[in-house]
């Protein structure tokens, strides 16, 4: 079994951990006591900046609550630079969180990138259809984890047999009103 490297030996390899420390050169653009602000070297537009934690950290998870507050912060205002200096029509922020998102480096980086129409950057999400049941699943597995993190979450889903078995008879106004509905939708054939 091989051992882990210590944070100390991931900080001595992580280009990042240098370029922030100073010990590589970056044109840099904003600094602080948090994070580091560069110029990305391979922009997917010009003025594409990177925004990386001064201290080593892979992934968001492992981030401090006031250092990824801050980090945001941040964020906004780097992208309303670029909206006024660059003239740009958007900015697009991304974070590639782990190897499976797309994440090169192990280091932490928000990606601010300056957005006109037309530019062919290919940065878009396809859609896929999921049922409401699939849906319904997700949330209720995440709920768990959310109210330990965050100390509230929403309420359950509840399956639809149990929901039969809870429903009230229908109140009369109720139910006219989506009998209702459902004959104006048939009228104009949605």
């Amino acid at each position: 079994m091989t051992e882990q490297p210590s944070i100390e030996e991931i900080k001595k390899q992580c280009i990042f951990c240098h370029i922030s420390a100073g010990r590589v050169a970056a044109k840099k653009i904003y600094e602080d006591d948090k994070v580091s602000a560069i110029l990305d070297i391979n922009p997917a537009n010009p003025g594409h900046i990177l925004l990386i934690p001064k201290e080593h950290y892979a992934i968001m998870p492992q981030i401090p609550d006031e250092h990824i507050s801050h980090t945001g912060m941040i964020t906004k205002a780097l992208s309303a630079s670029l909206l006024r200096a660059l003239k740009t029509e958007g900015t697009t922020v991304f974070i590639a969180n782990g190897i499976a998102a797309g994440q090169r480096a192990q280091h932490f980086i928000t990606h601010i990138i300056p957005r006109m129409e037309n530019d062919n950057i290919g940065i878009e999400l396809q859609q896929h259809k999921i049922s409401q049941e699939k849906l319904d699943d997700i949330k209720n597995a995440l709920l768990p984890s959310i109210k330990k993190l965050l100390g509230n979450a929403a309420e359950p889903e509840k399956k639809k047999k149990e929901q039969k078995k809870e429903e009230k008879p229908a109140d009369n106004k109720k139910t006219q009103k989506n009998a209702d509905l459902d004959d104006i939708a048939r009228l104009l054939g949605t």
